[in-house]
């Protein structure tokens, strides 16, 4: 393998019958994504979810999630893409705002983090 080039995909386990989810930091170019999927759905899996913190969803990216064997694409509100989710509705966000908001807040007051890690639930 030479410099920068990436390694195969490789499924390790069965995923017949099952969710796939894949989780990354950040999804900009989704070929690899679309690409694993088409291989997690040739496997069998049933459902393919990715999940990602920052969805900077460049280009065609909305197109070729839309077109793609991945059922949803979850990311947070850590960068604008209200754009993509009307070009694709297999874009979904989840908000953050409020526990970044709160963890600023309990830096600034020199309050335990812990808290937030403890007592903050999916509802909240």
């Amino acid at each position: 393998m030479m410099a920068k080039e990436k390694p195969p995909i490789t499924v390790v386990g069965d995923v017949g019958g099952r969710i796939a989810i894949i989780v990354d930091d950040i999804i900009d170019d989704v070929g690899d994504f679309v690409a694993a999927a088409e291989i997690l759905k040739e496997r069998g899996a049933y459902k393919i979810y990715i999940m990602a913190t920052h969805g900077l969803l460049s280009a065609d990216a909305p197109r070729l999630i839309e077109e793609s064997a991945i059922d949803v694409v979850v990311v947070t509100n850590t960068v604008p893409h209200e754009v993509q989710k009307l070009q694709c509705p297999k874009i979904k966000t989840v908000d953050v705002s409020m526990i970044l908001a709160e963890a600023i807040r309990r830096i600034h007051n020199g309050e335990s983090m812990a808290y937030l890690f403890r007592n903050i639930t999916v509802d909240d």
